[in-house]
Order: structure tokens, then C-alpha cells, then sequence
């Protein structure tokens, strides 16, 4: 199978950056990861496809989510596509016949439906036989359903849309089944379609220490005397009535994300430095998420987490008041920092280049805002730039599509930087 899409040296690097480095994933993972990516025609960096690094008892794991959408849009581009899985839900009170000899169904809708049984899905193929799957509602339901399995009894999208989770999987299994899609599993599978989102979705780990290790702490500690154990904040403790646990991280990154439900969470990179390893934190909280967004980088939190469906989540930040008296603290420093750098960075060489905004578009890395641009020279050459720095991010946002305009470029460790619209630039436009 030839490669359906080819990524340059900056886009790899960028993807290095951005998710298997956060990750802590390695060149043979990242390698790996390209590849599929490549094959597929998968872009990670328009949220097509997402890295996924977890800890185990049994080493490190890997794997690569994408939706129903993605494994649907590559069917697309294959040799045989004749058009998309034709499906549909299954309910007590229906004419249902299965026919997967024949890749085929008979079914006709009841006049008083009563519970999803399941969901079909039949997919034709120019040289192939048709294939039809059935997939069982309960045994997915079971899984996946936020009342069924969370620790509050919150619903998820499973319990408020189960018909079209339902369909979705029959149509993943159905796409797999009919293409060579092997290895790609989806946010449906995996019940992940409440709290995680493909597009700038981060691998999610669980505590990167093993359960064992948990429990001969919290036994040690209940023999020793109260003031001994407080000498120790370092050391995670468990609390029994809300199976929760207290660890004291280091924040590293943090971003609010969109599930594929249309509900805002946090996700933050935290290090945990008894362990020496980094693991992501999910908040659903708004008003943790809210505060969160006014902690600086670097900051110690001690906060109480939790596991569900594998993976963890915040449940209350310990220290919320010494972390937002930091932040306060930190914020003039960071600004100051920035104008400092701003400065200098624009008294340093660079070079001016006249053309065309072709694209633009605008993201954001923990507290830090950056702007990706394409940008055609006069000569014709196409530049990727990356605008950081909040003046640079202010004039690169300003900049509209297909506007003719002399920018600053700065090269720097092989990419390169947008540095500002040329100052002759902005006198004309000002006058």
C-alpha cells in the first residue's frame, strides 16, 4: 500500500514536539507513529489521528485512536470504495433478520420500538463480497455508560445518545472488516467519546506507579505515628470513603479541549517526582479548569485524583490558595520575561520576505499562544512560519487570508519564525 500522505521534516518535528515528546514516547514510537500516519493519510495535526502512551504493570504500552469519521474518510481513498456503511438501530418490536452469509439484513421498524438490542451495518465493495456485522448493545453499553461505570453516576454521551453510539460501533466494525484499517482503533471503541477529543487530544497514562507499590506505602504509614506521616507530603495516601488518592505533582501543561459531545476539560501534563515520570490529568470541573488556567508552569500542586475507565482525574486541588498567591507572583515575571525577549528578538537579524498569507491558523500550547502560517514568497516559495511571543501572535492574528504584505523572517534551528510585519509595512498602513 503506497503512502497517502507525506509529512516534511518541519511537520515530523512538529508532531515530535507537540505530541510524542509530551508523551514521553520514543524515536521508535514517533517513527512508528509516522508511518501509520503516512499510510493512512492521517494528520495528527488537524486532530485526525492521536497519540496514545500509557503505563502498565507489564512496561510501558502504545496505540493510536482516531474516530469513525477518520476510519470513514481513509475508507474513502481505497481501491474498491463503492460509498459509506449503510446502518441502523435495532430495538425490541422490530422485524430484524440477520443474513451475514449473504452480507446482508431484513429489517423493518416495529410500531412500538422498546429497547436497543443492538445495531447492523452493511458496507458494499466493488470487488469484494458485501460484509454486514451485528454488534450487541449491552455488552458495549455496559462498558462505556458514565451511570454504569463512573464514580459519581454522571451520564455520558453513551447514556444520552446510545443509538448513535451504537451505530457507530457496528459501522467502525464493518469499515475494519471491508478495508485494511487494522491497528486503528477509535474513541467509540474504547468509550472515550465523553472525555476525549481527536483533535488536540494528548495520550493519557495512568499513575506511573503500580498498585502494589500504593498499598505497601499506605500500610507503612498507618503504623507509623501521625507526625511521622506529615514529615512525608511527598508520599501518596489513600482515601478508602471516595477511592481517591493525594500526590503532590509538578505542573507542567495544561489545555482545555472539547469532547466530541460539546463539554469543555482540562487536560494538564503533571510530573510526579517520587516516580520520576509524567502522566495527564483530566479535569472536568469548571471551576478547577478555571483555576488551573491562573497556576504558572512549574508550580507544585498537591491535589487528590482518581481513576475511572483508565484514566485519571482531578478531584481537588489541595493547595489551591498557595498555588494562585505563586501564580500572581509569577504572571508579572512571565510578562516581563516576555517583553524582554520580544525586544530582543526583534534587534536580532532577520530577514524581509514580500507575499502572500495563504492559511493561518491559530493554537495554543499550556498558557503559551502561537499562530501556524503559510506564506508564499513572491518568488513563489512556500514558507511554513510559527509565530510566538504575544506581540508576534497579536500581528500574525491581524493578518487576513490572501493579503499581500512584507513580514520579518527569522530562521532558527531549521524553522522558521514570523518576527513581525516589516515596519515600512505597518507606516504605510498606518498612514
Amino acid at each position: 500500500m503506497e503512502k497517502a500522505l507525506t509529512f516534511s521534516k518541519e511537520e515530523k518535528s512538529l508532531i515530535w514536539s507537540r505530541f510524542i515528546q509530551p508523551a514521553n514516547g520514543s524515536q521508535d514510537e514517533a517513527q512508528h507513529f509516522i508511518q501509520v500516519c503516512e499510510k493512512f493519510g492521517l494528520n495528527p495535526l488537524l486532530g485526525d489521528i492521536v497519540f496514545q502512551r500509557y503505563e502498565t504493570r507489564n512496561g510501558a504500552r502504545t496505540q493510536f485512536i482516531t474516530t469513525r469519521d477518520g476510519l470513514l474518510r481513509v475508507a474513502t481513498t481505497q481501491p474498491g470504495y463503492v460509498g459509506p456503511p449503510n446502518a441502523n438501530v435495532v430495538k425490541e418490536g422490530d422485524y430484524f433478520e440477520f443474513l451475514p452469509a449473504e452480507g446482508t439484513v431484513k429489517h423493518q421498524f416495529g410500531s412500538k420500538r422498546g429497547k436497543i438490542l443492538g445495531a447492523y451495518a452493511i458496507m458494499q465493495h466493488k470487488k469484494h463480497n458485501p460484509v454486514a456485522v451485528f454488534v450487541d448493545f449491552n455488552e458495549y453499553y455496559q462498558a462505556n455508560s458514565g451511570k454504569l461505570n463512573s464514580r459519581y453516576g454522571n451520564p455520558n454521551v453513551w447514556d444520552r445518545l446510545p443509538s448513535a453510539m451504537i451505530v457507530k460501533i457496528a459501522e467502525v466494525f464493518v469499515l475494519r472488516r471491508q478495508f485494511p484499517l487494522g491497528g486503528l482503533y477509535t474513541h467509540e471503541e474504547i468509550g472515550l467519546e465523553e472525555d476525549v477529543q481527536a483533535p488536540i487530544e494528548q495520550p493519557t497514562q495512568s499513575v506511573p506507579t503500580t498498585d502494589s507499590v500504593k498499598n505497601n506505602q499506605f500500610q507503612q504509614n498507618q503504623h507509623k505515628p501521625q507526625s511521622e506521616q506529615q514529615q512525608h507530603p511527598k508520599k501518596e495516601t489513600i482515601n478508602k470513603k471516595h477511592n481517591t488518592q493525594i500526590m503532590e505533582v509538578v505542573l507542567k501543561a495544561f489545555d482545555v479541549k472539547e469532547s466530541a459531545s460539546g463539554k469543555q476539560y482540562g487536560l494538564c501534563d503533571v510530573f510526579d517526582e517520587e516516580s520520576n515520570k509524567t502522566f495527564n490529568l483530566l479535569v472536568k470541573n469548571k471551576e478547577d479548569i478555571k483555576n488551573i488556567k491562573n497556576i504558572p508552569l512549574e508550580t507544585n500542586l498537591v491535589v487528590s485524583i482518581y481513576k475511572e475507565n483508565g484514566f485519571v482525574f482531578l478531584d481537588e486541588i489541595k493547595n489551591n490558595a498557595n498555588a494562585q498567591a505563586k501564580a500572581a507572583e509569577s504572571n508579572h515575571n512571565v510578562e516581563r520575561k516576555t517583553n524582554e525577549s520580544q525586544q530582543e528578538q526583534q534587534s536580532n537579524d532577520y530577514e524581509v520576505v514580500r507575499g502572500i498569507l495563504k492559511n493561518k491558523q491559530s493554537g495554543k500550547k499550556g498558557q503559551t499562544k502561537f499562530v501556524k502560517m503559510a506564506f508564499q514568497t513572491n518568488e513563489g516559495e512556500i514558507l511554513a512560519l510559527l509565530a510566538h511571543g504575544n506581540q508576534n501572535v497579536y500581528q500574525a492574528e491581524n493578518l487576513q487570508n490572501g493579503q499581500q504584505v512584507s513580514i520579518r523572517v527569522k530562521k532558527e534551528n531549521g524553522f522558521n519564525f514570523f518576527v513581525g510585519v516589516h515596519s515600512t509595512e505597518m507606516e504605510n498602513k498606518v498612514g
